[in-house]
């Protein structure tokens, strides 16, 4: 690293663009994961049978912790870009005297903690109504952080691609949501129709959860080996789409 402080500033300066409005930025998602866990758990817990013999609640909070870090993770280097589109500064990103790797580290090291941030207090809070175990400690930290730096990547781009916020609402109303509410947070993929199992299979966010899951209660519904590869390939392929993009400058020179 050429400028360790240049990037120790930026990565700084977007963890206190969302640290100033914590109980937006933190605590809101927080509050929301705890409103699923009453609706989804505390109240219709006793019509849905415990999955393998964990009960619904354990098997409903891994999926609401990756909600909380996908979701946040995604939203702060999307929102910061257009933020800086907005204010007229998007071109600063080109001349700050920080290479490519360096401006990515600031950004997508701010998303992840955010990210991380907001599952780690949703853990918290849930630990309070939940007697969750832990089967994979290991497995948790790693899942929690790939996932992390896989939807900074992905806000990162979908920030530089649209041109208001009205795009990346889009992109977060009618793909991400639905990535995420369809991959398991509230049910074992498994127990889907055939077909909606085979339709699963393509969505990535399914095995971030089996993962996650796995972690917590050592059920796996898919590999954990394939799980794994998938999710550390995705976090490859984002990385390297993101560099180029940025190192082109593309939709940032204009």
């Amino acid at each position: 690293m050429a400028n360790p402080i240049g990037t120790w500033t930026l990565f700084s300066r977007e963890n206190k663009r969302f640290l100033k409005v914590y109980k937006q930025t933190i605590f809101a998602p927080v509050i929301s994961n705890l409103l699923f866990l009453a609706i989804f758990g505390l109240s219709i817990q006793r019509s849905i049978p415990g999955y393998e013999e964990i009960p619904y609640l354990a098997f409903l909070v891994p999926g609401l912790i990756m909600m909380g870090i996908i979701n946040n993770a995604f939203q702060s280097p999307s929102s910061s870009i257009m933020i800086m589109k907005y204010q007229g500064l998007i071109q600063d990103i080109l001349t700050i005297p920080l290479n490519t790797c360096e401006k990515l580290i600031g950004f997508i090291g701010s998303g992840v903690l955010r990210g991380l941030l907001v599952g780690a207090v949703t853990y918290i809070t849930a630990i309070f109504f939940v007697d969750l175990s832990y089967a994979s400690i290991p497995i948790i930290l790693i899942t929690s952080i790939l996932v992390s730096i896989i939807f900074s990547f992905f806000g990162f781009l979908i920030g530089v691609w649209a041109k208001e916020f009205d795009k990346q609402a889009l992109v977060m109303n009618f793909i991400l949501m639905p990535l995420i509410f369809l991959g398991g947070v509230f049910y074992p993929v498994t127990a889907l129709p055939d077909l909606f199992q085979k339709i699963s299979l393509y969505n990535p966010i399914v095995y971030m959860i089996n993962l996650l899951r796995y972690g917590f209660t050592g059920i796996e519904e898919f590999s954990v080996v394939f799980s794994l590869s998938v999710t550390a390939a995705l976090t490859a392929l984002l990385a390297i789409v993101s560099y180029f993009v940025l190192k082109s400058g593309w939709k940032l020179q204009t």
